[in-house]
């Protein structure tokens, strides 16, 4: 049976468009304050955290309201612990096709590039993305119609990580990371079997990470395009990993190659 709430605070749905928490709300306080419409604090709070962020808010004109009670529902109709802080957020500002292409025409760093293929759970998709900010990936490209939505759940995981990432949402994943071959970025897929291990793999250069889907991997047609097929190689009795910790690993073998210039022996 379905468990029901008696409460009779006002009610946010984790799904909506809202950002939750005392540290997800101040990074995005911090780094896109422009993104939030509204915040709602939990009457009686006062600790020093929650005081800064009311600061915060007031200088940079952003409407602050106090409620005497608030809950928010997430999957399965449970509750999420939102440390007496909600701020209500506008869409995430993602980049389309074009315009990023063309930046990467003038483009002086490195591409370090993130594919995410049809990455349906957003607790998934929001730990990705919080490894993704922390590692330096440049741009996270995204299947329109492929992915969970970028709502509350993904903004609570990532943990203020959208603040530091260009989203690209794309209408074809497979056209996309073709295109990208002609800006002499390769597309490294990564799969469980009949693969080279990430640590004997050069990705120092400019790449893009393949990550597919939790339960069917890359699709087909996605698959073709990667020029690369890599690994994590297990040492116990398990063979795969969860889609977040597999991105998180080879995300941070990308950053250490690229700061020691080596691979592993």
């Amino acid at each position: 049976m379905t468990k029901k709430h008696n409460k009779t605070g006002r009610r946010f749905n984790e799904s909506d468009f809202i950002t939750w928490g005392i540290h997800p709300v101040t990074e995005t306080l911090h780094k896109s304050p422009k993104t939030i419409a509204e915040i709602f604090i939990l009457k009686g709070k006062k600790q020093a955290k929650i005081q800064a962020i009311i600061d915060l808010a007031k200088q940079n004109g952003i409407k602050v309201k106090f409620e005497e009670d608030f809950y928010i529902v997430g999957e399965g109709n449970n509750k999420c612990n939102h440390q007496g802080v909600i701020a209500r957020t506008m869409a995430i500002a993602t980049v389309d096709e074009k315009t990023f292409l063309a930046s990467l025409e003038n483009s002086k760093t490195t591409p370090f590039l993130l594919a995410l293929d049809s990455i349906q759970d957003p607790h998934n998709l929001g730990a990705i993305l919080r490894s993704a900010a922390a590692s330096g990936v440049t741009g996270v490209i995204i299947p329109k119609d492929r992915s969970a939505p970028l709502g509350g759940t993904v903004q609570k995981i990532a943990a203020g990580g959208l603040s530091h990432l260009q989203i690209i949402m794309v209408t074809n994943l497979a056209n996309f990371l073709k295109l990208l071959k002609h800006y002499q970025i390769w597309n490294y897929g990564t799969v469980k079997d009949d693969a080279v291990p990430i640590y004997q793999t050069d990705l120092s250069g400019p790449l893009c990470i393949v990550i597919g889907n939790e339960e069917k991997g890359i699709r087909p047609l996605v698959a073709k395009q990667c020029d690369f097929k890599i690994t994590i190689p297990m040492q116990g009795k398990l063979d795969s990993l969860n889609a977040s910790v597999a991105a998180g690993i080879t995300l941070f073998e990308v950053v250490r190659q690229r700061m020691t210039g080596t691979t592993a022996k």
